[in-house]
């Protein structure tokens, strides 16, 4: 696996490149098109991932025509209002799916409802559910203060460390979390 990654946009959104072996991923694209497309450098595109429906991470989602547009059905409604006149998207993404073999998807509600990360091997696409010390904003409109708590505690559930790459801000690791994220002890 190889990943690059770019910041885009005004609210310095992280987006992800992801090359394996029989796909590569596109992971929250933010309209800053110029960037995106030296990012992608005439790579070919099979699927862009939307971690969730916030406008600052869909922006260029559909700036990558042959590719697969994925996301959680419940932030549809957040893409509707933010570009209402959007592509369609592909196919809609649930727990527990395998996008690809090895690409597992986990809905981690909280930061809105149809928040997701993908865990591929040993790391974490988290979008805005954790961050490197701190973790993703509720207030916002549909966000849930107890679901995103109880998608953190799965997340610290899981079995060994991973590589945590963010929505935005730096690059962590879930056992760095663990150990020094205020947020996560307090869910202890």
């Amino acid at each position: 696996m190889r990943i690059l990654s770019t910041c885009l946009g005004s609210l310095a959104t992280n987006c992800y490149l992801i090359e394996l072996d029989s796909a590569t991923l596109l992971i929250d694209p933010a309209e800053d098109l110029a960037a995106l497309h030296t990012l992608i450098h005439g790579r070919a595109i099979d699927w862009v991932v939307l971690t969730h429906g916030h406008f600052d991470h869909i922006g260029g989602a559909w700036a990558v025509p042959k590719a697969q547009v994925v996301m959680h059905q419940d932030d549809l409604p957040f893409v509707d209002h933010a570009h209402p006149n959007h592509p369609a998207i592909h196919r809609f993404i649930a727990d527990g799916e395998q996008l690809l073999p090895g690409v597992e998807v986990l809905h981690l509600p909280g930061h809105s409802p149809g928040s997701i990360a993908l865990k591929i091997k040993d790391a974490l696409f988290v979008g805005d559910v954790l961050f490197a010390g701190s973790i993703g904003r509720t207030d916002l409109p549909h966000g849930s203060m107890k679901m995103l708590a109880d998608s953190l505690k799965r997340l610290v559930a899981l079995s060994g460390d991973f590589d945590v790459y963010p929505g935005h801000g730096d690059f962590t690791t879930l056992d760095c979390e663990r150990q020094i994220n205020p947020y996560l002890r307090m869910l202890r």
